[in-house]
């Protein structure tokens, strides 16, 4: 009895535990857009709602609109920390609209989802930490994956690919989507805005 009673308070206390704890390896990025910030809104960070994409967004978005800076096609993208390419999309050929309507009939499939992140580099930043750039134009001279790139290194341009409007309203969704991956999840998941943005805040403070 005394054990049963020792493991459901073990399982209580996981289950208020956070979805994730920051540790050294979430600490001294800097924004993949020169003088970026974090979005005022919370529709641009990770959690929120979408209506596609399992029906969540798992990374934060870097618009023109809300981010600091000047942010339009063509606008460079950098490494926000060292790390290793381990996805470089250099021969990225863009789905044609039939493929875009039949993955938004079924937009939930790691396919699909993979489809609407575009052209994309991927870097691994080691600890389970990887960082993702979607929705890129192109991708820089030189990026392959098994490079080893440094923070600030120039690895792509600002684009739109994969992005639904695309092909709907082409020329008005320039943005950078930019996740944080930690493990299989992405960084945020489960928590509050309020500590989200204090963990993303913290991600990106100079040391």
């Amino acid at each position: 009895m005394r054990g049963i009673l020792l493991a459901l308070a073990l399982l209580t206390a996981a289950s208020v535990l956070p979805a994730q704890t920051p540790s050294a390896d979430l600490h001294g990025f800097i924004y993949p857009i020169a003088g970026g910030c974090l979005p005022k809104g919370s529709n641009l960070m990770p959690n929120a709602a979408r209506n596609y994409r399992k029906g969540i967004h798992e990374g934060v978005d870097f618009y023109h609109s809300d981010n600091c800076t000047k942010i339009d096609r063509g606008t460079p993208v950098m490494a926000a920390k060292a790390g290793t390419v381990i996805r470089a999309d250099v021969g990225y050929v863009r789905p044609t609209a039939a493929q875009n309507a039949a993955a938004l009939k079924d937009p939930t499939t790691d396919a699909s989802i993979d489809m609407f992140r575009g052209r994309q580099v991927w870097i691994d930043h080691g600890g389970g930490i990887v960082t993702r750039y979607c929705h890129l134009d192109g991708v820089a001279r030189d990026i392959t994956k098994g490079l080893a790139v440094t923070a600030g290194q120039l690895i792509a341009y600002v684009g739109e690919t994969g992005t639904p409007s695309s092909y709907t309203n082409p020329g008005h969704e320039y943005h950078l989507h930019f996740e944080v991956r930690v493990g299989d999840s992405y960084l945020g998941k489960g928590m509050t805005m309020a500590k989200e943005r204090e963990l993303y805040l913290g991600l990106f403070k100079k040391p």
